[in-house]
């Protein structure tokens, strides 16, 4: 029960924030540039039907020198209560999240659904996998576009993904 009503819990949050991240102007775009004739590390391929802000695919590595690499893994004691339990919701993070997960789509229920990816969230001591869905756009041409993770000075923050 008790885990029904913090999954309950989670989902409430969730769903707020998702509705408040709609207030927030999109995140400004970042262009690369690479100069004729200059190396590439990648052959060329072909474009993936989702490209995601220059924010979200740019590692948090390599390290600086001398930094050592934060783990994936709790960073408190299985049980202890993080210090604002019970308050707030902690959407900034200590240490990047792990790689996304590979993510293979069910078969699409409706022509009308669009799929949701799965994402890292932060729980104030661990990052934990939230897997994608399937949701109804909300108008007929919307498309979604998938929160990420940026670094930011106190932290790593999650950045919702919203309807374009």
């Amino acid at each position: 029960m008790q885990q029904f009503q913090r999954w309950g819990g989670v989902a409430v949050i969730a769903l707020t924030t998702l509705g408040l991240s709609a207030c927030y102007p999109p995140p400004p775009a970042t262009v690369g540039y690479v100069a004729p004739g200059e190396p590439t590390a990648l052959p060329p391929q072909p474009p993936p039907a989702y490209v995601p802000p220059l924010a979200a695919t740019t590692p948090p590595y390599p390290l600086a020198p001398g930094a050592a690499a934060q783990p994936y893994g709790p960073t408190m004691l299985p049980g202890a209560a993080p210090s604002n339990a019970g308050t707030t919701f902690v959407s900034t993070a200590p240490f990047a999240p792990p790689p996304p997960r590979v993510e293979t789509p069910p078969p699409l229920p409706s022509p009308t659904a669009v799929w949701q990816p799965g994402h890292w969230s932060w729980t104030g001591g661990q990052y934990v996998w939230l897997p994608g869905q399937y949701v109804q756009r909300p108008a007929p041409l919307a498309n979604w576009v998938p929160g990420y993770w940026q670094q930011g000075p106190s932290g790593w923050v999650w950045i919702e993904g919203r309807w374009a």
